[in-house]
């Protein structure tokens, strides 16, 4: 089976200079756990994950228990000062693994499998022809056996 064949074709997207917490907006609102970074021109820079999120949280604890450790060190403030205003491009991952559309579907648990990521963008002539999830992959080989 070919990759478009189950892929999500309307894709969400976030561009680089949305904020974070427009970010967790879409996640929630889509129930997805990631979203395709793309410029105005839809080439694809990036994807921001929940587990990009999550790394931001571990520092963020962190960095509260150093303060509560030594309260003197500021560093934790600069750190959060501006986590509203903190854009996606700084805390996305850069280096996005993509399959393209006509990729056999074993090739995406593969990926999924050996590097540990749960959501793929799929190209079509270097853009974004949509994306495919952990729960596409599971539910294909689970639910139509």
């Amino acid at each position: 089976m070919l990759v478009k064949e189950i892929m999500t074709k309307e894709v969400v997207t976030i561009r680089p200079e949305a904020t974070l917490a427009e970010a967790v907006r879409f996640l929630k609102q889509h129930r997805i756990n990631g979203i395709p970074v793309v410029t105005d021109g839809g080439v694809l820079v990036g994807i921001i994950t929940m587990s990009d999120l999550l790394r931001l949280l571990r520092d963020i604890n962190f960095w509260n228990k150093v303060e509560q450790a030594r309260p003197e060190l500021s560093i934790k403030d600069a750190f959060l000062k501006d986590k509203e205003q903190a854009i996606v491009e700084k805390k996305m991952t850069h280096g996005v693994v993509t399959v393209k559309e006509n990729e056999m579907v074993e090739r995406v648990l593969d990926l999924m499998s050996t590097r540990n990521i749960h959501t793929i963008p799929v190209m079509r002539d270097d853009k974004l022809a949509g994306i495919v999830g952990a729960m596409d992959i599971v539910s294909l080989n689970f639910l139509l056996r």
